[in-house]
């Protein structure tokens, strides 16, 4: 799987957003881990460190307007019970407020914030890739003619786009992360732009899809949290315990395979069943049960806490390293 995620979903995490830190760790857990494969950009990284600090500033200027409330009640109200709590929780928010704006501003001036620890790390561990000269023409011709993406002026997305279209293989499909409306239908909200597809699909010969949110891309792939309803699946996973010989397990693997994403129960009960069926684990090192273990465990790994489970899964990650250097 090739993922490019954009600059604003970075950003998010230093404004106003529902996304948790942790799937973005996921994402970049599958990355190290071969499961999936995330493009970074230095067009990416350089609009992170332009922005941070607005993005901050905006959402503080909206955090201060906690501080703007004061209860001025009018005299009339004073022989109800609430009118004294009303005073009390007044003062108390201001106080709080205080509190942690000197804590919020500490963490700020030290990039110490929650998202920076994450991010700074992934952006050191990361390929950047480069904005290539043959790159730059490109996107500027692409600006010079009105082809998406990018606004008028904005030439980062158009950088991004003619990057992906050199560094990811022929015949993989790409999944974008962003926000940004260039990359969409402006019919159809959660397609992405028809010019785009059909561009990628013409150079690359696979498919292009979307996702405005970091979660909405790992409700599909990568979901850790979802319990499956799917009793077929269930059955399947139910199957590798009592599998009886090599070839069936082989068999239902196939199977299994057929599925996008696995949820972390789901996956605590396929590595129980790796430790207690020899004719499963047994065979953990061969290329079709390690490529699946690799896709649907990896990415749940941080939430693993199972000792047992945690060896299979570096076992699976040795191997497969070897695998790839040999």
């Amino acid at each position: 799987m090739h993922v490019f995620i954009d600059t604003n979903i970075l950003l998010n995490f230093f404004h106003f957003s529902n996304e948790e830190l942790d799937s973005l760790n996921d994402v970049f857990a599958s990355h190290e881990n071969g499961s999936a494969k995330v493009y970074l950009t230095e067009q990416v990284r350089d609009e992170f460190r332009r922005n941070r600090e607005a993005k901050i500033k905006d959402a503080l200027g909206k955090f201060q307007d906690v501080n703007k409330f004061n209860a001025e009640l009018p005299s009339f109200m004073k022989k109800y019970n609430e009118y004294e709590e009303i005073k009390k929780f007044s003062s108390e928010i201001k106080k709080r407020v205080k509190s942690i704006r000197l804590k919020i501003d500490k963490d700020i001036k030290n990039s110490t914030l929650a998202a920076d620890g994450i991010i700074d790390n992934i952006l050191k561990n990361s390929i950047i890739r480069t904005r290539a000269k043959d790159c730059l023409e490109k996107a500027s011709l692409r600006m010079a003619i009105g082809n998406p993406p990018g606004k008028k002026g904005s030439i980062g997305d158009a950088i991004n786009w003619e990057i992906l279209l050199e560094v990811v293989e022929s015949g993989k499909d790409l999944h974008i992360i962003s926000a940004d409306g260039d990359f969409y239908s402006q019919i159809y909200e959660d397609l992405p732009n028809p010019f785009l597809s059909e561009e990628w699909e013409k150079k690359k010969g696979s498919k292009l899809f979307v996702y405005r949110t970091l979660s909405s891309f790992m409700k599909e792939h990568f979901d850790g949290v979802a319990f499956s309803f799917d009793n077929n699946k269930e059955a399947l996973i139910d199957a590798l315990s009592q599998s009886r010989s090599f070839a069936s397990t082989h068999d239902i693997i196939g199977k299994l395979e057929s599925y996008n994403y696995f949820s972390l129960r789901e996956i605590q009960m396929i590595l129980e069943a790796a430790k207690k069926n020899g004719q499963f684990g047994g065979i953990l090192g061969d290329y079709d049960i390690l490529d699946f273990l690799r896709r649907v465990s990896i990415p749940h790994m941080s939430n693993i806490r199972n000792e047992q489970d945690i060896a299979i899964l570096n076992k699976v990650i040795a191997e497969q390293k070897e695998r790839e250097e040999s």
